[in-house]
């Protein structure tokens, strides 16, 4: 991928970020989940589309949040949120239009008066799907530390000749991100998440984190660590809550749990690097920064992989 920030497109006020992963099991509704609550919780303007029509978990979530906002003892921050049907009709290509059109409706309500639209994805290859990753600012792909997560990206295969073809899932990442450049010059920044991994390091995880780390280079991503299995994630979601909400106000105390838990989302948002607020500085304005900082990171990362040995 090469970048020119004299060629920077005309951005929108939003920053999509759009998670997603063909695997199923990864995580990417709790991600969702929790960066959005971040994002409302740091002051910004969110809105949320749930594109998983089947599972539903990101609306069943905020259902839950709203229902407990009526009652709740402190402020409840809320997002927009939409969540579209799936086309009913027999015919293929009157589902996809429909679904264009709600799809699009949805993002031209927010798109120019919200800083950020978070949408989750299914674990499943569709037209939806592919049409959020084209619209992704930064596309997450939770995985867990396994090379069965890995094998969507890359040929996991004991033979080296069949070892490292590109796989499904990055075939539609690498098809979104050469769209994306044709439609309007935008990038793609592709973060792939090591979720729910051990608090012990095993000589698996260290293989996985190694062969993510040589892959990065050949497919263009960057590596960030994610969340924790947490049985406080699951304990809250009937109350549409996180640990970052201000539970110590009902049980007067955190536990410990509850403090690493709100300590890993915060290095999250950090690691996801999306466009920050900052004095005398307007949102619109530091997507533009964030345009270009990320450009030069996948400048160089291109040169990384140019001088890697075929």
């Amino acid at each position: 991928m090469n970048f020119d920030a004299d060629e920077a497109p005309e951005l929108r006020t939003a920053h999509v970020i759009v998670v997603a992963n063909e695997k199923g099991g990864s995580g990417k509704s709790t991600m969702s989940i929790h960066l959005a609550v971040a994002l409302l919780k740091a002051g910004y303007r969110v809105a949320t589309i749930d594109l998983d029509i089947r599972q539903r978990t990101l609306t069943r979530f905020f259902e839950n949040r709203a229902s407990w906002a009526k009652t709740a003892p402190w402020r409840v921050e809320l997002p927009k949120h939409f969540a579209p049907d799936r086309g009913e009709s027999a015919s293929r290509l009157d589902n996809e239009t429909a679904e264009f059109a709600i799809f699009a409706e949805a993002i031209g309500e927010v798109e120019h008066s919200f800083e950020f639209i978070v949408i989750d994805t299914p674990a499943s290859d569709s037209y939806l799907m592919r049409l959020a990753h084209s619209l992704a600012d930064t596309l997450i792909s939770p995985m867990n530390d396994s090379f069965i997560d890995m094998d969507v990206l890359t040929r996991v295969h004991h033979d080296r000749g069949q070892r490292g073809m590109v796989a499904q899932y990055a075939e539609i990442v690498i098809e979104a991100r050469r769209k994306r450049r044709l439609v309007d010059n935008g990038l793609i920044d592709w973060v792939l998440v090591r979720n729910r991994v051990a608090t012990l390091q095993t000589n698996n995880a260290k293989q996985v984190e190694h062969a993510l780390r040589r892959l990065a280079v050949e497919l263009q991503f960057r590596v960030a660590e994610g969340l924790h299995d947490r049985v406080i994630f699951r304990e809250l979601f009937p109350l549409g809550l996180t640990a970052l909400d201000a539970l110590e106000e009902s049980h007067h105390t955190l536990t410990a749990s509850q403090k690493s838990a709100r300590r890993e989302i915060d290095d999250l948002v950090n690691d996801l690097r999306l466009p920050e607020r900052a004095a005398g500085v307007g949102h619109l304005e530091s997507r533009h920064i964030w345009f270009n900082a990320i450009s030069d990171f996948y400048r160089k990362l291109g040169e990384l992989k140019g001088e890697r040995p075929r």
